[in-house]
């Protein structure tokens, strides 16, 4: 029997906002790009400046993710803050290309191993039946800084001084996450759904045999996959059809997926998860293909609140069913490789993306990538109601 089946703790709440603070340090790099126009730095280097993060995270993840668990989670934690901290600084002293590569890398380093410690440390505190509303509530967590800090940047910029000051702003906002870890405990809260020690070869290979987890991996990395051209190519396409501000469209759709996910979280544990996954793929698939032939206005801002229904469901529910499928000691693991499908994303994404829009146009890639989704439907819904092995029915 499971000790307690509270979702929100003082435990949850306080990883939660740590985790808030950590991507509030993400979401402050909207404006890097501009940033890097005002040093001594080549123009054709700032895209591998920017791209370096990622790359550190896509290699570093899956090395760390089978080491860090509940039991080890705290103490990395507190590590990983501070060196998410000292490497903001570092920005302060890299003014040339071989200094802000470096210091892109130490961030990024920084950031996977507290990200991936916090994720590691929050699957232990998830109770088995609850996992569609807890998925819910962090992917509004981890949404909300892109939803709030790129308004903010300008005024900040000229009230700071330059976005170096804002990066020290960044690196003093996460001191709060240190004294926010005397509310979380050294161990799982939730013995029955997590793991307290390594994973060795054998097992962390035969997780990997796992179809569910395989299929699961596949269907993350395609949403994102999906997700990612029309975050990077969208704005010069509404500016085709007339639209004035074609950022309002990531508003909308922002704004509908936290809402779809505070307000149905609790809903996505009460039917089976994954034909609501099929139908939301399935939603996303239709939504591209009137993507690509929208040409009113009115419509094109209303695709954003389309779309964003469908990210909102799909995207809490990738992670609520991998938590579900998992056998207990493969959560945490199983968690952060899907984070890892996320990075995936938003490398194969605009790569592909890129492509294709050279060679077909927008309307080729909407296409695209509502074939691909329309393509997925099958095997989530093949994934179909399963239980983990060991643990008690319900």
């Amino acid at each position: 029997m499971l000790k307690q089946e509270k979702l929100i703790t003082w435990e949850f709440l306080a990883l939660n906002a740590i985790m808030f603070l950590t991507y509030c340090n993400i979401a402050v790099f909207f404006q890097f790009y501009n940033y890097l126009g005002t040093l001594p730095i080549a123009q054709q280097s700032f895209g591998l400046l920017i791209a370096l993060f990622s790359v550190t995270v896509l290699i570093i993840r899956p090395i760390i993710s089978p080491l860090l668990h509940p039991g080890n989670a705290r103490r990395w934690i507190a590590i990983s803050c501070a060196l998410v901290i000292a490497s903001l600084l570092l920005y302060n002293v890299a003014h040339d290309f071989q200094t802000m590569a470096a210091v892109r890398l130490i961030h990024g380093a920084a950031y996977v191993i507290l990200a991936t410690a916090v994720l590691a440390k929050l699957v232990g505190c998830i109770p088995r039946d609850r996992s569609g509303q807890a998925f819910g509530l962090i992917s509004v967590i981890t949404l909300l800084p892109y939803a709030v800090i790129p308004p903010l940047l300008e005024p900040l910029n000229r009230w700071a001084g330059g976005f170096d000051q804002v990066l020290n702003l960044s690196a003093l906002l996460m001191i709060p996450a240190f004294p926010m870890l005397y509310l979380v405990r050294g161990q799982a809260s939730y013995a029955e759904t997590a793991r307290n020690g390594r994973i060795g070869l054998g097992r962390l290979t035969r997780n990997l045999k796992d179809r569910r987890v395989a299929f699961l991996l596949l269907l993350s990395l395609v949403v994102w996959t999906t997700f990612t051209p029309v975050f990077y190519f969208l704005k010069e396409y509404g500016s085709k059809i007339g639209a004035t501000n074609p950022g309002w469209f990531f508003t909308l759709s922002t704004f509908t997926e936290m809402a779809v996910r505070l307000f149905a979280g609790r809903t996505f544990d009460r039917f089976d998860k994954s034909r609501s996954l099929a139908y939301s793929l399935a939603w996303l698939g239709l939504g591209y293909i009137v993507l690509a032939h929208v040409s009113d206005l009115t419509v094109f801002y209303a695709m954003g609140l389309f779309l964003g229904i469908g990210w909102g469901v799909a995207m809490p529910l990738l992670s609520g069913l991998m938590f579900d499928i998992s056998e207990p000691e493969f959560r945490a693991l199983n968690s952060n490789l899907a984070m890892e499908m996320f990075q995936a994303g938003f490398f194969f994404g605009p790569l592909l993306g890129g492509v294709i829009l050279i060679h077909g146009g927008y309307q080729m890639l909407f296409y695209a990538c509502g074939g691909i989704l329309a393509a997925s439907v099958a095997p989530a819904i093949l994934l179909g109601k399963t239980r983990v092995d060991g643990l008690p029915e319900e």
